[in-house]
């Protein structure tokens, strides 16, 4: 419409229809970004890995992604509504005695119900962001801060024997939804290096999301079948799994590996509240557009609960070097990792960095709780824990 239009009066059935497109071209440019069904893209030919590059292929077109906007029924926090309370801890020393533990992987990979709480763990750094990029170097000395905090051992090394063997095939997933706030490369690589470190081969290590174009705008170096770690998208799909809302497939890459390293980044959403661990597997199948009614509830539980997720996660790396509490595309800076072997705790928790940061900004956090009520299902399922009294949090300074 343009001024000289605006200047005119207009009937109120005419202002109606107009209000009314413009609700409805919102929703369908979100519905693009949040709920779109990707085709598997075709095997890229790509030079080796240079894990340092940040520059997308040229031929790769995005698809335009539009970030979740804020729910316009947001309401003040529920009464009801209780933060995780954190622990200060100092990092153990790498020299330290080792505490006595049983290194094997079934005595580390321990959450609620199997014990009394599940452990989560932030690390900070206040130097992690040299300019616009993450320091490589800080960002491995928070990983292994992380995980010697979160299992009680001095020498991470040590743990990541214990939780891969030399000849797994790791998949590490992460979320590049949103190109201005995906999981920051820096992050996935840092993970990468350390299994690399514990003897796994680098063709045994795959960065993965749904497309190939999503992960070069999100920095990510394409590689599929030369030396070094790879990285691409779908290629096809495997395992069925029937849900309430929907029979869906998990792509073939979750069925051709032995492990999942879950790497994502903590988003507000405007359906499901927070978008962190456990939604992070909607980009793991096909069709995710269909998990979306009921504020995604059961869906995002059931889907963490089946076996190919379930049985294969063997660690959770929050990248909250940045977050989203708004768009998606203009993240606020957090300068932590989270870790933590329960998704449902490690999504709580970062819940709870979400609405911190809205409250920080002015912005109503309410919704955020209310529609986040697949926390709820994923603990009734035993999938972890989001009581706060079932969580035991941890926080770790390095500088």
């Amino acid at each position: 419409m343009t001024r000289k239009q605006l200047a005119r009066p207009i009937s109120r059935r005419t202002f109606v229809q107009l209000t009314l497109g413009s609700l409805a071209a919102s929703a369908t440019a979100w519905a693009a970004g949040c709920q779109g069904d990707p085709a598997p893209g075709p095997a890229a030919t790509v030079p080796g890995p240079d894990p340092t590059a940040t520059t997308a292929p040229t031929s790769v077109t995005p698809t335009a992604v539009a970030a979740a906007p804020p729910a316009p029924t947001a309401t003040t926090l529920p009464s009801t509504y209780t933060p995780v309370p954190a622990t200060p801890v100092s990092p153990l020393p790498p020299t330290a005695t080792p505490i006595p533990v049983d290194l094997s992987r079934g005595a580390l990979l321990v959450r609620w119900p199997g014990v009394a709480r599940s452990r989560v763990v932030v690390v900070r750094h206040s130097g992690v962001w040299t300019l616009d990029e993450p320091d490589p170097a800080i960002v491995l000395d928070m990983l292994d801060a992380g995980l010697s905090t979160l299992t009680d051992v001095p020498d991470a090394l040590a743990v990541w024997r214990a939780l891969f063997d030399p000849g797994d095939r790791v998949l590490l997933k992460v979320n590049c939804i949103a190109y201005g706030g995906p999981t920051q490369p820096a992050v996935a690589y840092a993970v990468a290096q350390r299994l690399q470190d514990a003897g796994l081969r680098p063709e045994n290590v795959l960065i993965f999301d749904r497309t190939d174009s999503e992960l070069a705008s999100a920095g990510y170096t394409l590689n599929e079948g030369q030396p070094g770690v790879q990285c691409h998208g779908a290629r096809g799909v495997g395992t069925e799994a029937p849900l309430t809302q929907a029979t869906v497939q998990f792509y073939q890459e979750l069925d051709a590996c032995d492990a999942v390293i879950n790497v994502p980044t903590p988003k507000q959403h405007g359906m499901s509240g927070v978008s962190a661990a456990l939604k992070n597997h909607y980009g793991s199948i096909d069709h995710p557009g269909r998990l979306h009614g009921n504020q995604c509830d059961p869906a995002i539980a059931e889907v963490n609960n089946q076996p190919t997720v379930r049985d294969k996660t063997r660690l959770i790396v929050g990248a909250a070097l940045g977050v989203s509490p708004g768009d998606w595309n203009q993240p606020t800076r957090e300068q932590a990792l989270l870790l933590s072997f329960d998704p449902v705790a490690l999504d709580t928790v970062s819940r709870d960095i979400l609405v911190r940061h809205r409250q920080a900004l002015g912005q109503d956090p309410g919704y955020i709780v209310n529609k986040a009520r697949h926390l709820a299902t994923a603990q009734a399922l035993g999938l972890g824990a989001t009581d706060a009294g079932l969580i035991d949090l941890r926080e770790v300074t390095l500088g």
